[in-house]
């Protein structure tokens, strides 16, 4: 081998020993907040996040704010559902299992289903974050506090009645999700224990599987069973917004409306004085944690057993600053302070209230 060939050969031997000493690129937090990757870690952790389904609004902005945690914080998300039926989503969640992820996030459609597929993953060595229900086995709980949500809704249901022309004879409907699970009973729960305390007669509830058709379905027939019906109070704005606006189609505008979500429509509806509040959780906020924590989990990280993420009333005083926060989450995802409580980002938004 001539001088230079050599020259050449030993310059790459030095070159691949430098790369190899450095080791993968990480992500770096800057003045601009994290930066992304170019290329994922070598040992970057893999987490499958399972939704109840995909077609919900709230449960889609999820998956965008869980893809924003993992280009953030450099891991491999896989995003699965069980499309509404039980059995499906313990499939999905086995799937996950026998993939060997390093963590899964699952929203239950029935966590008491789910004992022999807990005990899979428990057996797999697999953390998972148990998702608005808390069955056997769980490595962490991460949920809204719904029981305060609904004392909250409940409270200003309440105040928004007694300034209602009904008062303090007034009636009310509650639009539920699904029967069983955590996040609904306390939604509802919570609810009404407070427009009861006050006096308003609760004259129906209606489960309908988080089915958009079915909150249509249950507010055409309370139009006609409850005719001097005051206000309606839905677990979801998936569920709630269509059902104000079959009321109004119907041309009932008298009817009041309250809601949970924070969804973009449902601000949308507030401005537009279809809904007179929703309760904020900011459903690509929700979703960065729903994938940041079990990646915590899964990287060694110090974490607590209960995450609880509180939400905020939002009504026709702040709704516009909301509407920006809510906007600034989807047009400026990489760089939104998820690592914020919604309190504290509400501040930001709407500072003095």
């Amino acid at each position: 081998m001539n001088r230079k060939l050599f020259l050449l050969a030993a310059l790459a031997v030095m070159a691949l020993a430098l790369a190899a000493c450095a080791g993968p690129q990480a992500a770096t937090e800057g003045p601009e907040g994290p930066e992304e990757t170019q290329a994922p870690p070598a040992e970057a952790k893999s987490i499958c996040l399972v939704q109840i389904d995909l077609s919900h609004p709230f449960h889609l902005g999820e998956v965008e704010g869980a893809k924003e945690a993992a280009r953030r914080y450099g891991f491999e998300l896989k995003v699965t559902s069980g499309e509404g039926d039980v059995n499906k989503q313990i499939q999905a969640f086995e799937n996950c299992i026998n993939e060997g992820v390093d963590a899964i996030s699952v929203n239950f459609i029935d966590f008491k289903a789910f004992g022999p597929a807990m005990q899979k993953a428990q057996e797999a060595g697999i953390p998972v974050v148990c998702l608005h229900s808390e069955p056997e086995g769980c490595a962490a709980t991460l949920g809204f506090d719904e029981l305060y949500t609904g004392h909250e809704v409940g409270k200003y249901s309440v105040e928004l009645l007694k300034a209602a022309p009904c008062w303090p004879d007034c009636q009310a409907a509650n639009i539920q999700g699904l029967l069983g699970q955590g996040l609904n009973e306390a939604r509802s729960g919570g609810w009404k224990e407070e427009v009861e305390a006050a006096g308003v007669t609760v004259v129906a509830q209606e489960p309908t599987d988080w089915q958009p058709e079915k909150a249509v379905a249950a507010m055409e027939n309370w139009l006609v069973a409850y005719p001097e019906l005051d206000l309606v109070y839905g677990n979801s704005d998936g569920l709630t917004v269509p059902a104000a606006e079959a009321a109004r189609a119907a041309g009932n505008t008298r009817i009041i409306f309250t809601s949970v979500d924070g969804s973009d429509f449902a601000l949308e509806a507030i401005q537009n004085d279809l809904l007179a509040s929703t309760f904020m959780y900011a459903p690509e906020f929700s979703g960065f944690w729903k994938a940041y924590l079990p990646h915590k989990i899964a990287a060694g990280e110090d974490f607590e057993y209960e995450n609880l993420i509180k939400g905020v009333l939002v009504n026709k005083e702040n709704v516009d600053c909301s509407i920006e926060l809510a906007k600034d989450q989807k047009e400026k995802i990489a760089e939104f302070e998820f690592e914020k409580t919604l309190p504290e980002l509400i501040d930001v938004y709407c500072p003095g209230g």
